[in-house]
């Protein structure tokens, strides 16, 4: 048995769809659990895989595997197993949103350039409409900078684990990049979020460590990121303090117009609004937008009844 054994698994299995369509019911859940058959299935088809490749992951959640992906992150974390250099057949996880939070799970193929900027990979319950939920096996490509771990499983003759560094600094990417991005852009830094350590986080770091009289590295340590961390909870807490009663318009700046254009952006992803923190005109034509689909009164104001359509309060 081998890594590549595991890879012509996982390769059998492009094509398979749910069924019925939009039912979550697979192949994979009937063996994994026939009381979860129905559920999300992305870790439960890397369960399969391992298990019917000769490899089986051993009993974490069940005696079958895993079937949540942070679960799965958390174990393999805290048995030393994440990897800065993943082999093919090795398990990557991913963080879509940059908060921390798994929300994907595949099986590493390959790096699709000796830059390592994008991966292949075998992922179960996908489609290129529904990054997590599209019911399809499928070889997906990804970006670096939305990928929160790889993982060795230990299940293969190869043991040697290159360790992750937590520290992160220039020339970094990942769902880690992109949280502390968003921990300067939520204390006012103009940053684009985009997952890559590259000169601005780097220069904005450094603005930000000089203005708390800590180290000018422009790197993100454990101490770094434990200020942007507190000081950005800050924010948090007075946007929990923000009342039904608040209104915001054209010209407004600031958090709650950063987490108005982030809401649309879900809403409705065609809009390809840019997350400023400014309530400009695009904003103002996006809210409309939001409102007529929602028999609202397109007046671009974001008052109790929109911030509630928009599920921000």
């Amino acid at each position: 048995m081998s890594r590549q054994d595991v890879l012509n698994k996982a390769k059998s299995q492009v094509g398979t769809s749910e069924s019925p369509p939009n039912s979550n019911k697979t192949p994979y859940g009937l063996w994994y659990a026939p009381s979860l058959n129905g559920q999300k299935w992305c870790a439960m088809f890397v369960s399969w895989v391992y298990h019917h490749s000769g490899h089986p992951l051993g009993n974490i959640q069940t005696k079958k595997g895993i079937h949540h992906c942070q679960s799965a992150h958390n174990y393999y974390r805290e048995k030393g197993k994440l990897t800065a250099d993943p082999q093919p057949g090795d398990i990557v996880i991913y963080d879509w949103e940059g908060n921390g939070h798994a929300d994907h799970i595949g099986i590493f193929i390959r790096w699709t350039s000796t830059a390592r900027t994008a991966i292949e990979a075998y992922e179960g319950n996908t489609s290129t409409a529904d990054n997590s939920d599209g019911g399809s096996v499928m070889i997906r490509t990804r970006a670096r900078n939305l990928i929160k771990s790889f993982i060795n499983p230990g299940v293969f003759t190869d043991t040697t684990i290159t360790a992750v560094n937590s520290t992160l600094s220039k020339g970094a990417r990942g769902s880690q990049v992109t949280q502390i991005q968003k921990h300067l852009f939520d204390l006012g830094y103009a940053i684009e979020i985009d997952g890559w350590f590259g000169n601005q986080t780097e220069t904005l770091l450094k603005e930000y460590q000089t203005k708390n009289a800590m180290s000018v590295t422009g790197i993100a340590d454990a101490v770094t990121i434990g200020a942007l961390q507190e000081d950005a909870n800050q924010i948090a807490l007075a946007k929990s303090k923000f009342v039904s009663g608040s209104y915001l318009r054209r010209g407004n700046v600031g958090f709650m117009v950063t987490e108005v254009q982030r809401a649309l952006i879900s809403k409705i992803p065609f809009l390809k609004l840019t997350i400023t923190g400014n309530f400009d005109a695009e904003t103002l034509r996006s809210v409309k937008t939001f409102q007529l689909q929602n028999s609202l009164d397109p007046d671009g104001i974001v008052g109790p009844k929109t911030f509630g359509k928009l599920g921000i309060l």
